[in-house]
């Protein structure tokens, strides 16, 4: 699976997935833009290193559409064909994540959590992020001890991640994309 991160405007991003046996997938705007690294690709880089099988990407991967992309427009299909296409995706994105189990709630506590860690890091300290902090401190009580020795575990790598592609994402103009073959965080050319 190809994913696609495309800087669609000056504060704006979209994303496009080619999937082998599976309509291509297609999100404009998609939510989250941030100049450093967009809210998606962030979910992109920790269900990579946690192995996520039934976060975003992997349902995504399966056949579904998370619940938020939709059936690309034109392409060889014909209207009636599209429409049929997407019901079909429907369906199954939403059997995916009524599956999904504790994965999918552990990759948006995860992405919350690295998220919130990386950004303090590298911005100065404020009330805001005192309270972001905060609110990660309680969200990883919520975590069990094994989940969090997983996220402990994977920290550098997420972050090192994080660092080289938030470069790569500062320095892309707009209209060009970052494109990753799931589950590399390796962009590819």
């Amino acid at each position: 699976m190809k994913v696609h991160f495309i800087r669609s405007g000056e504060r704006r991003y979209g994303m496009r997935i080619e999937r082998a046996d599976a309509p291509v997938l297609v999100m404009d705007p998609a939510p989250g833009f941030d100049p450093d690294l967009p809210h998606d690709m962030v979910h992109f880089v920790v269900e990579a290193a946690l192995g996520l099988k039934t976060g975003v990407f992997g349902q995504i991967a399966a056949g579904g559409d998370a619940g938020s992309f939709h059936v690309e427009a034109g392409g060889a299909l014909s209207a009636k064909e599209r429409q049929r296409a997407a019901r079909k995706q429907v369906a199954k994105g939403a059997k995916l994540i009524k599956s999904q189990g504790r994965e999918g709630e552990l990759s948006e506590l995860a992405a919350f959590l690295f998220d919130i860690a990386w950004r303090s890091s590298k911005r100065p300290e404020s009330a805001a992020q005192r309270a972001a902090l905060g609110e990660a401190e309680r969200t990883r009580v919520s975590l069990s001890a094994d989940e969090r020795a997983r996220i402990d575990a994977a920290r550098p790598l997420v972050f090192a991640d994080f660092e080289r592609l938030s470069k790569a994402w500062r320095a892309l103009p707009v209209g060009d994309a970052l494109t990753f073959e799931w589950p590399s965080t390796q962009p590819i050319g």
